[in-house]
């Protein structure tokens, strides 16, 4: 895998549909996300948003399975490096990760799909004890949490056809490796939802 440092022009910052679209741009010929469940291996790239301002461009960081390639005027390739995670079994590791915490339940409105099934929605968990059970229950069998805090983070406005707002969390911590295996497929393939929106990249380091 492969860390990049990538600058998105504000243009298509601004809208993170367009920010999307703007870092695909980096990695021509890339298959596009296929995957029919999370035990598929993951297409495509991992990235969030390390500094973004109004006006200015957005600052990312971007782990891909290929390197990035300069393409036009919308996002830049600051640098680029190896990454290849060996996490050892009772191993700690500080970790960061950007998270849509959620939960699915039925439709409300009772609307159901074309075959008469109930529609499902996702909905975002609120409390810190349902965030804080929620990535356990993403990292079980991988590592489990010694040490986090948990970062409610500004809401994300897009635009597709209206005005949506879209919130994340940001948690901090400390976990222990219990199967590096798994826990290397955490890192390749990311944790949780909304991925397209800068979530579910886990960063660890050795401490």
């Amino acid at each position: 895998m492969f860390l990049s440092r990538v600058e998105v022009a504000w243009s298509h910052a601004r809208n993170p549909y367009n920010l999307h679209r703007a870092l695909w741009s980096l990695f021509p010929g890339e298959p596009r996300e296929s995957r029919q469940s999370h035990a598929d291996e993951r297409a495509g790239f991992l990235f969030r948003v390390e500094e973004g301002k109004p006006g200015r461009a957005a600052r990312l960081l971007v782990q891909s399975r290929k390197p990035p390639q300069a393409a036009g005027d919308s996002a830049s390739v600051i640098g680029t490096r190896d990454f290849q995670p060996k996490p050892v079994a009772g191993q700690h590791l500080a970790f960061v990760l950007t998270a849509n915490p959620v939960k699915t339940i039925a439709d409300a409105q009772g609307r159901k799909k074309e075959r008469g099934e109930p529609k499902k929605c996702r909905v975002p968990l609120i409390s810190e004890d349902e965030q804080h059970a929620w990535l356990e229950r993403k990292l079980a069998g991988a590592a489990d949490l010694v040490a986090v805090e948990i970062h409610k983070n500004p809401p994300l406005f897009f635009h597709k056809s209206g005005t949506g707002k879209f919130v994340t969390v940001g948690y901090e911590g400390v976990l222990r490796v219990s199967d590096p295996a798994a826990l290397c497929g955490c890192l390749e393939n990311g944790v949780g939802p909304a991925k397209g929106f800068g979530c579910g990249l886990l960063l660890v380091r050795r401490i």
